[in-house]
């Protein structure tokens, strides 16, 4: 079973290295290209996201109680975890209200 979830880790990190990857090369290859419109986009899009990971980041708290003792979950270890569960909260709320209104503004057109 752990070597399961070890396999799902790796994936999952693959996966992150190549978003990452990807938010990085992009923005750049578009400013190569010289379009300053979709490159300045794409760089508030990714500096939106790095403010909500911060501030998740500080807002989420270093909680250790029986569970995380007992998993061995450090303090540090418990604010990252809260930091991404927040991060995703976030993202999900501000998804939610753009399709919201995106559905409003069709219906007055």
């Amino acid at each position: 079973m752990d070597s399961l979830i070890n396999i799902g880790l790796y994936l999952a990190y693959f996966a992150l290295f190549i978003a990452v990857a990807a938010l990085i090369i992009f923005p750049i290859i578009t400013m190569i290209k010289g379009s300053v419109k979709s490159t300045k986009g794409t760089l508030i899009g990714v500096a939106i996201l790095v403010g909500v990971i911060i501030l998740s980041y500080i807002i989420s708290p270093a909680d250790q109680g029986l569970f995380y003792t007992k998993m061995n979950i450090s303090a540090g270890m418990s604010k990252l975890i809260g930091a991404g569960l927040l991060t995703t909260y976030i993202i999900l709320a501000g998804l939610v209200i753009i399709t919201i209104y995106t559905s409003v503004v069709k219906w007055f057109k």
